[in-house]
């Protein structure tokens, strides 16, 4: 008898310890895919207008697929922004970019570890042997030493530290990447773009570099109070300047990151953080705010965060009149593409990522202005 009223205690006690708490079985579930969609309808409007934001287009990721593509006010005066409004994609370039790089070295035809300089060489530098060390792998990692751009060291391209000491973002590094690369592949870029990236990924519209079929879908961009010069260009910029829209972007980030155009092994590597980098101050420090990632940094062409149960890919883009960004976390497979064409479109850009993800750590991380 006793022997059977333990058996019984100890079954009861299985049963509540394998049973979810109380407050877990009443916990809400995420909101679907719809109610994000609908959420977004009613808050973008409200965010265009409140921050004098022109237009933004959006595609939400969801299990891997694209969930939705949408888009709220104005690519140009009276023009709706719509499928197939080209936004500057800004820095949203280099991803773009370092693919193109990442599909080369899977065929054979170049080497993240190949020196540059072989291929070509930048006057400025030429009599520096430091220019020797960079390859690929340093530039994507921002490890060249160089600055963003020359004009910040007075028109000449110089080393501001040696290669591999220190990280620092540099579109320079990006520029003598592409020269090099096309050089070394023995084909023009917009033509390695088309064959690696845009053809297979189906970005009919994403370019480098000026296309009749543009004509009637570029949003302008936008600053209150100012004239702003919108770049478009006649030779391939590595780092800057891409036109794309949501839904293209969105397709290629699924491609790189669920595709199989490049093996495991590379994709392992181009998410992995060998120096840890932060750009925001709360997380510089010892102590760092909650919201920050345990640990964060460059992979190759892409900047990684890991709060340790989660990571997420991103990058940013911005210039004089547009804000850009897109995420992905390649185990939820959960991620967005937002572009918009105002200086004030990260302010809609922040919110929307927070309203899309749902990771109060991501979205605070986002909104936090320090």
């Amino acid at each position: 008898m006793k022997r059977s009223l333990r058996a019984a205690m100890l079954t009861a006690a299985i049963a509540l310890a394998v049973q979810p708490s109380h407050a877990a079985a009443n916990a809400p579930a995420p909101p679907s895919a719809a109610e994000k969609e609908a959420a977004v309808r009613e808050k973008a409007p409200l965010w265009l207008a409140q921050f004098d934001v022109p237009s933004v287009g959006i595609a939400y990721i969801e299990n891997g697929e694209i969930a939705f593509v949408r888009h709220f006010g104005y690519q140009s005066w009276g023009f709706p922004a719509n499928d197939q409004t080209l936004y500057n994609g800004a820095s949203l370039t280099k991803p773009i970019t370092a693919e193109v790089i990442m599909r080369l070295v899977q065929a054979g035809r170049i080497s993240l570890d190949m020196t540059l300089a072989d291929y070509h060489m930048e006057e400025d530098v030429a009599d520096d042997p430091r220019a020797r060390r960079l390859t690929p792998r340093l530039v994507m990692r921002h490890r060249t030493g160089f600055t963003n751009w020359r004009y910040q060291t007075e028109g000449v391209l110089r080393f501001s530290r040696d290669p591999d000491t220190e990280t620092e973002y540099s579109g320079e590094g990006y520029e003598w990447m592409l020269a090099s690369a096309q050089a070394a592949a023995g084909e023009d870029w917009n033509a390695l773009a088309r064959a690696l990236v845009f053809e297979p990924v189906g970005m009919e519209l994403t370019g480098y570099t000026m296309a009749n079929k543009w004509i009637g879908h570029l949003a302008v961009p936008y600053k209150a109070g100012e004239a702003v010069h919108n770049s478009i260009h006649r030779k391939p910029v590595a780092s800057d300047d891409l036109r794309t829209t949501a839904g293209e972007y969105a397709r290629f980030m699924l491609d790189v990151w669920e595709g199989d155009s490049v093996s495991p092994a590379l994709r392992a590597e181009q998410r992995s953080i060998r120096h840890y980098h932060s750009y925001k101050p709360a997380c510089q420090g010892e102590q760092k705010a909650d919201f920050c990632p345990v640990n964060e940094g460059w992979g190759l062409g892409w900047f990684v965060h890991d709060w340790g149960d989660r990571a997420i890919v991103e990058h940013s883009g911005g210039d004089h009149g547009e804000k850009t960004f897109a995420f992905y976390d390649p185990v939820s497979k959960r991620g967005a593409v937002i572009l918009t064409n105002g200086a004030n479109g990260d302010e809609v850009m922040n919110r929307l990522v927070g309203l899309l993800d749902g990771d109060k750590r991501l979205a605070d991380f986002m909104m936090s202005p320090f």
